[in-house]
């Protein structure tokens, strides 16, 4: 039974036992994955999973459940938990389905299926695994027996039926090429500047992440492993004290995430009456604005519809440094006496998720030596060591270079870099004039004026 016709069936199952509203959202994953080690394929396989999502309401009462069988008996047994769950709970007047003047598709070709990479054979994928090891070790011999790639093709289907009258589906691929390497005795600076030195096991990895497979790139992928690899050889500690910091592309997305995070219409609604930023207040620097555009052809979150079949739509959510919409679904929009952006995603919450689509700062006008040129001394982070997203006061442990007198000077393995929140993202000085790779959140570099830096080896 196809996804579409499994999830009307389940939408009039609901209402035959008495549901007011009934959505039912079928996703198939079919997921082929190969890994290789020492110039051999180590893993290689395949699954295919289907998931039910049902959300049902009666009496202003609402219950979700998910499931994986299909049959007449597996699907009775899912409808009658979730009414008799939907029972236990309180009346919601913000709780339904969408409303259905934003119900709908969007229009043309999203460029999120290739028919290529969908249809791949796992010996095809075997040749890519091995020839990312091989790219990686061409660059540096020295890795030779000590990279490992792995490449996960996924095929998606997604089908979603309510009792308001939507009934769709669409298809997606994507693929990812994950690499690593490590290369040992190396040695560090520990204890104090040039006061000694340990031995080391350096470590590095990138990916290449598309929705097609010519958008698969090795030969970028295997460069920034081999770069990674050596940032952190010869590392010393840094100063310490109040520093400019300067964030790589890569660790630049935790600052994406985070004003993510304030632009979020469920987060604003838990956090009312505590000072967080509403629509038309500054949020952070003039230099940032903020987008969300889940119609990006080919991005790795585009979709024609969202998980209540609303369809999808650009939107600017801070402009330059203030908060202009927030990233709402059905339930969090009535809340908030606003629209729905089309930003829903089912999940265990019968009132479902808020989440970004293809999320990203806009690129300035400034190059990376330019940020960097007049800074006499500070901090150039190219990694977070363990990123947590933080709503009061920004501290992160990082690796990255030290910066003296307008240079990247010498690695710094590990330091804590620390601000409060607010005060670091009205801070925002700097912003570069390019990105990094086909992700869900992207950002160019960032500069932050000043920030507390502490040395943690």
């Amino acid at each position: 039974m196809e996804g579409r016709e499994l999830a009307q069936k389940i939408v009039r199952l609901c209402q035959k036992k008495g549901a007011d509203q009934a959505e039912a959202l079928v996703i198939n994953q079919q997921e082929k994955a190969v890994t290789a080690f020492n110039e051999q394929v180590q893993i290689s396989g395949s699954t295919d999973v289907t998931r039910l999502t049902v959300r049902l309401i009666r009496d202003h009462k609402g219950a979700i459940i998910s499931g994986r069988g299909s049959s007449e008996r597996a699907l009775e047994e899912m409808v009658a938990r979730a009414l008799a769950s939907s029972q236990n709970g309180s009346p919601d007047k913000f709780l339904g389905p969408a409303d259905s003047e934003n119900v709908g598709r969007a229009s043309g070709d999203l460029n999120i299926f290739d028919e290529r990479l969908a249809g791949i054979s796992l010996s095809n994928m075997e040749e890519i695994a091995l020839a990312a090891e091989s790219a990686v070790v061409k660059k540096d011999p020295r890795t030779t027996h000590l990279v490992t790639s792995t490449f996960q093709v996924q095929k998606q289907t997604v089908s979603l039926c309510t009792s308001q009258g939507f009934a769709d589906s669409y298809e997606g691929t994507t693929s990812t090429l994950q690499m690593s390497a490590v290369m040992d005795n190396y040695f560090n600076e520990v204890g104090g500047r040039g006061s000694q030195s340990e031995e080391q096991r350096l470590t590095g990895g990138a990916a290449s992440v598309a929705r097609r497979l010519d958008g698969i790139d090795i030969e970028k992928a295997a460069s920034r492993t081999i770069e990674q690899l050596s940032s952190t050889a010869g590392a010393k500690r840094s100063l310490a004290g109040w520093f400019p910091v300067v964030f790589a592309p890569g660790p630049a997305r935790r600052i994406a995430t985070t004003l993510l995070q304030f632009s979020s219409g469920l987060v604003a609604s838990m956090l009312a009456g505590t000072g967080l930023r509403k629509i038309g207040e500054p949020i952070c620097s003039a230099e940032i604005t903020l987008i969300d555009d889940a119609t990006r052809a080919g991005g790795m979150r585009t979709a024609p519809f969202d998980h209540e079949g609303i369809s999808p739509r650009r939107k600017v959510l801070i402009e330059k440094g203030i908060l202009r919409e927030y990233l709402l679904n059905s339930y969090y929009g009535r809340l908030l006496e606003r629209n729905s952006t089309g930003n829903a995603v089912a999940n265990d919450d019968v009132r479902f998720s808020v989440s970004p689509s293809n999320a990203y700062i806009e690129p300035g006008p400034a190059s990376l030596d330019s940020i960097i040129g007049d800074i006499r001394q500070g901090l150039y982070v190219n990694m977070f060591l363990s990123p947590t997203v933080q709503l009061t006061n920004f501290t992160q442990p990082v690796a990255g270079v030290w910066i003296e007198n307008g240079k990247l000077t010498y690695p710094v393995r590990a330091a804590t870099i620390s601000a409060p929140l607010d005060g670091m993202l009205k801070n925002i000085v700097a912003v570069g004039n390019e990105a990094e790779g086909n992700t869900a959140i992207t950002s160019p570099t960032l500069m932050i004026g000043k920030m507390n830096v502490t040395p943690l080896i």
